[in-house]
């Protein structure tokens, strides 16, 4: 599978070698059909201040560089993991990119927003929407109406 993955700053790679992600029973996965790039982005491509750092894993994630990025994007459901029902194959959807523990009291008071150990998907790991695919947790994958376009939906 193909991923722009972040090596450090400065230094993006387009791999065409990456593992693509298997499908957990409470995710879907995501072919991206758009992909933004913020300000994070860039921060992240000039310093190397961003999580994980090179040698200090993510403490959700587990990971260290190279990270796939993109944060920001939306595409269409290829797969379903088993407990996943309100959201099918062919759902276009957008994606939250909050990677939570959903153990911390804040998680457990349903404000994964504040987190202990928040991250975000293609910052920090998780996979990106700058690859071929992704898998997301599925109570983070919003169905788009057909009058939002990918563009709109991923912003």
């Amino acid at each position: 599978m193909r991923a722009l993955r972040y090596h450090g700053p400065g230094d993006l790679r387009l791999q065409h070698d990456v593992r693509e992600p298997e499908c957990l029973p409470h995710q879907v996965k995501v072919r991206p059909a758009w992909c933004g790039i913020c300000g994070s982005d860039l921060h992240a491509y000039l310093a190397d201040k961003v999580i994980p750092l090179r040698d200090t894993p993510h403490p959700l994630t587990g990971e260290t560089w190279p990270i796939t990025l993109g944060h920001e994007f939306s595409g269409d459901v290829v797969a379903v993991g088993s407990d996943v029902s309100d959201l099918k194959v062919g759902d276009r959807v957008a994606c939250q990119p909050t990677i939570c523990c959903s153990k911390c009291p804040s998680c457990r008071q349903g404000a994964v927003n504040c987190c202990d150990s928040l991250g975000f998907i293609g910052l920090m790991g998780g996979g990106g929407g700058m690859s071929d695919y992704i898998c997301v947790e599925a109570r983070f994958a919003h169905k788009l109406p057909d009058s939002i376009s990918y563009e709109i939906g991923g912003k």
